[in-house]
């Protein structure tokens, strides 16, 4: 899943124990900013974003901006052993759940670790990226280890791991010349490449950028203005190429991917839904040869060709590609709304 899904995924979960405003309340702003401005969505998102994590972040966290505020450290970790994973070898695929709640697990021992803050692990491999202030992540082993900290000013605030977690992506954008992009991130080295696209050619609305299964490219929505600027409606995904930035082909899929897993092994099919965070509800699987589509139960990873998981309500699905649920896993520990992630083995 995006950034901005797994930020809201997790003040869900946390608004029952912590009576203060929701982050995701700045990823909204972004989003609302860049509809009601069209030629400075981008940088008034951006802006928006900083304002209302100043008033957030007391619970995530993160730091005001007035003066040198300090650096959180990153997020603290205690190791959990009576809660372990074992279990989730037996996943389809060997997959695992590589979180539950604050919880992420350390491959190298089978435990859940706890966290602080908003923190996102890679899907596979040991890195995880911690926020730790409006413009600055921290991706680092899940204990906190081999830290690099990235200066995320002119991010929009959405980060997708690329399938082997390696990499990040992120949407960036400068106001004067505005311009919009994409950012790769090296998850060991914390080198940011920027690349600036054509935004007059390949005008987004959510400029959310996902990687490709292969980890080659990344696609980014195409708006459908024909609604008006307020519904933000997608006509096709576009291709980039992560290492140059160069345009290449399109997929006529009127939705978004939640990350590379969405698409399966083979390139021809998505899972693809709604721009709105959290939605389960207007997940199709769609066929990018022709088009067609169907009814899905959520954002979901293709295992092999004729397997997937998805996650809902705290649990783990088991999901055949025409979107028929063929088994409900329960995860330990997860209740309803409980943030969880799963990931391929290895």
């Amino acid at each position: 899943m995006s950034f901005e899904r797994l930020l809201h995924e997790t003040i869900d979960e946390m608004a029952g124990e912590v009576h203060a405003p929701g982050a995701g309340l700045a990823a909204r702003s972004m989003a609302k900013g860049r509809r009601i401005r069209r030629t400075r969505r981008l940088a008034v998102g951006a802006a928006a974003a900083v304002a209302v994590a100043a008033v957030a972040v007391p619970w995530l966290a993160l730091p005001h901006r007035d003066g040198a505020a300090p650096v959180v450290p990153a997020a603290s970790v205690t190791a959990s052993p009576a809660a372990t994973l074992a279990w989730g070898s037996g996943l389809p695929g060997g997959w695992v759940v590589t979180k539950i709640g604050d919880r992420v697990l350390d491959r190298a021992t089978g435990e859940l670790v706890s966290t602080s803050g908003v923190v996102w692990p890679a899907p596979a491999g040991k890195r995880v990226l911690t926020v730790v202030a409006p413009e600055r992540v921290r991706i680092s082993d899940v204990r906190g280890t081999n830290p690099v900290t990235v200066d995320t000013a002119g991010f929009v605030g959405d980060y997708s791991w690329n399938a082997v977690g390696d990499r990040l992506v992120g949407g960036i954008s400068q106001k004067e010349p505005f311009k919009v992009g994409f950012a790769v991130i090296d998850a060991g080295t914390g080198e940011v490449r920027r690349h600036w696209i054509d935004h007059d050619r390949y005008d987004c609305s959510e400029c959310t950028f996902t990687w490709t299964r292969d980890g080659g490219g990344v696609t980014l929505p195409i708006a459908d203005r024909s609604g008006g600027e307020a519904e933000e409606r997608v006509d096709h995904l576009q291709y980039f190429d992560a290492t140059t930035g160069e345009a290449g082909s399109f997929a006529q899929v009127p939705a978004m991917p939640s990350g590379p897993f969405s698409w399966s092994p083979g390139g021809r099919y998505v899972v693809a839904g709604p721009s709105v965070p959290g939605a389960s509800a207007g997940w199709r699987r769609f066929d990018t040869t022709t088009g067609q589509s169907v009814p899905f139960p959520g954002p979901a990873v293709w295992v092999t060709a004729d397997v997937l998981l998805a996650v809902r309500d705290g649990k783990v699905l088991v999901v055949t590609p025409d979107g028929t649920v063929t088994a409900t896993l329960d995860v330990p520990g997860a209740e309803p709304g409980t943030a969880i992630s799963i990931g391929p083995p290895g």
